[in-house]
């Protein structure tokens, strides 16, 4: 079995379902994988055993995490390295490491699903949202990348009760092409990887 270890604290996150469908989506069952939130970049001596596990058993051990940005005290490079000081420090074999947004750049999980959204689509909202930080301006603190995404779901007056129920759960309706774009070139670097490694 391929496990998959994200930085998220439970299941019912954005991440989390994202992954999911992604790797649904790319025609893998669940038989052949598990995601596994480690709650946070610092904390995969948590799952130490799960590692050397499935390590003995044959099976693979993946990390998605997010690479930060230099602001935060990593970016790619930075967290590359630590990951793999983390993992060869505590006897831990990783078969395979992706970071946020495409493993090459700094950045974030948000900072892929940003480039997803439907924005021709949508290009109204994306006016009306540019046009809010705008007025909040120094005044007021504007929300994260996160809450702008969580905002753009929410808005859409096309989800059921239901759906919109299941926002707060990470459901943020992943597989319709009306709100995302999973053909965009920059969920590739993603796609190509979770094919290489899930076995």
């Amino acid at each position: 079995m391929t496990q998959i270890f994200i930085e998220a604290r439970y299941e019912k996150t954005s991440e989390y379902v994202f992954l999911n469908t992604i790797i649904k989506e790319l025609g893998f069952s669940e038989a052949q994988y598990k995601i596994i939130c480690v709650g946070g970049n610092s904390n995969l001596i948590k799952a130490a055993n799960k590692f050397k596990e499935n390590t003995i058993e044959g099976g693979k051990n993946l990390i998605i995490f997010d690479a930060d940005t230099p602001a935060t005290g990593y970016g790619f490079s930075a967290t590359l390295q630590r990951i793999n000081q983390e993992l060869q420090s505590n006897g831990m074999q990783a078969d395979g490491i992706f970071l946020f947004p495409n493993n090459t750049d700094d950045g974030i999980f948000e900072n892929l699903l940003e480039k997803l959204m439907q924005k021709e689509t949508h290009e109204q909202w994306l006016h009306c949202y540019s046009d809010y930080e705008t007025c909040l301006g120094t005044h007021y603190l504007t929300p994260n990348l996160k809450g702008k995404l969580f905002t753009y779901i929410s808005a859409q007056k096309t989800l059921s009760n239901t759906q919109r129920n299941k926002l707060g759960s990470g459901q943020w309706l992943f597989n319709d092409a009306q709100y995302w774009n999973l053909n965009a070139p920059e969920l590739q670097p993603l796609k190509d990887f979770l094919c290489n490694n899930i076995s």
